[in-house]
């Protein structure tokens, strides 16, 4: 690169190391963000590929709150449930992950998806098969998401949560100044 070019060309400045913590859980939770995100757009497209009501996956989610209620066509408040709690629990869930991360030297892009898919299976496994599977019917009298929800469904949307906050963190790994 020419003297000139470089002269315009000013390298991201790096983050103090008392301030990491904060910063890669920041970084953390705007990518769970955007991965609940892309899980409610793969729950309501796997939905209609399934031949269901575009949003019945997230009525099953909603019953946690409102339990069979949100099972109901004439039920409004069911989306906004589902949505709060997935953007609330991923968002946490995904500064987890960053945070897990960033104290590991993971600089290979391949690994650091890897580790993504990885999380977000964890995080469907535990929240199906170890949360889920018990609180629901105490709460409810009924374990309305793992009957209605397919596995294989819930599994493909948690590892694409977790590549979402693998390739939305990534590009941040290297942001702290190592002092």
């Amino acid at each position: 690169m020419n003297t000139e070019v470089r002269g315009l060309v000013t390298p991201r400045s790096l983050i103090g190391a008392k301030w990491k913590t904060l910063y890669f859980a920041t970084i953390g939770a705007f990518a769970g963000y955007l991965g609940s995100v892309v899980i409610l757009g793969a729950d309501v497209a796997s939905a209609r590929l399934m031949g269901f009501a575009p949003f019945m996956f997230l009525r099953y989610y909603a019953t946690i709150r409102e339990g069979p209620d949100a099972l109901l066509m004439t039920s409004r408040s069911f989306l906004l449930n589902a949505i709060l709690m997935h953007l609330a629990v991923g968002s946490a869930l995904g500064a987890i992950f960053v945070l897990i991360v960033s104290g590991r030297d993971i600089q290979r892009f391949t690994h650091y998806v890897a580790a993504g898919i990885g999380f977000g299976l964890c995080v469907w496994f535990i929240n199906f098969y170890l949360l889920l599977s018990w609180i629901q019917p105490l709460i409810n009298g009924k374990s309305y998401i793992l009957e209605n929800i397919p596995w294989w469904i819930a599994a493909v949307t948690h590892a694409l949560y977790g590549i979402t906050i693998a390739l939305v963190s990534h590009a941040f790994r290297n942001d702290v100044d190592e002092i």
